[in-house]
């Protein structure tokens, strides 16, 4: 009696990293190191994309912004690194294991008035770029998400189904 074994060969790739980076440019009426407060409304109609660069570097390019949303307390970004540049995807690695967070603004002053205390209060602004950086001058401007795929439980029972597959197949060809 022979015996027939149709194996079906089942291949799945754990979630993709597309260097997604999500985080706060600017904290609104928040001082910064140059004494400086931005308003909520300054950064309206900001372009649909912007160059995300590595400590305001501009032959530094690393990726784009292209997500902007003002909430109450600062302005909200999205962007991707690109994996493709090497210096990305150590901007990357250092994001993931918490060596650096911060995130900076290059603008353009449009309005602005004197405060108290030497205060200069920024009412309107125009965005050049937005950058990572080690130590952001802005508290509270900072990355708050990076996507990444490891300690995925996808990831992890995707790799422990292919471990299964190939040593079943493994075994029934012998």
């Amino acid at each position: 009696m022979r015996e027939h074994f149709d194996i079906l060969e089942l291949r799945l790739d754990a979630p993709a990293e597309d260097g997604t980076v999500e985080g706060y440019a600017v904290k609104f009426d928040t001082v910064d190191s140059y004494r400086t407060t931005f308003d909520k409304r300054a950064f309206d109609g900001t372009a649909k994309r912007l160059p995300m660069l590595w400590s305001h570097d501009p032959s530094s390019v690393i990726g784009s912004w292209s997500s902007f949303n003002v909430a109450d307390d600062g302005l909200r970004v999205k962007g991707r690194l690109n994996l493709e540049v090497e210096r990305a995807r150590e901007v990357r690695s250092m994001l993931v294991n918490g060596d650096i967070e911060g995130i900076s603004i290059g603008f353009e002053t449009v309005t602005s008035e004197s405060r108290a205390g030497g205060v200069r209060h920024i009412s309107k602004a125009v965005l050049h770029e937005i950058s990572l950086v080690a130590m952001a001058s802005v508290p509270g401007a900072k990355v708050t998400n990076v996507r990444h795929g490891r300690e995925s439980a996808a990831a992890a029972f995707i790799t422990a189904l292919n471990a299964a597959t190939r040593a079943f197949a493994e075994g029934k060809s012998k």
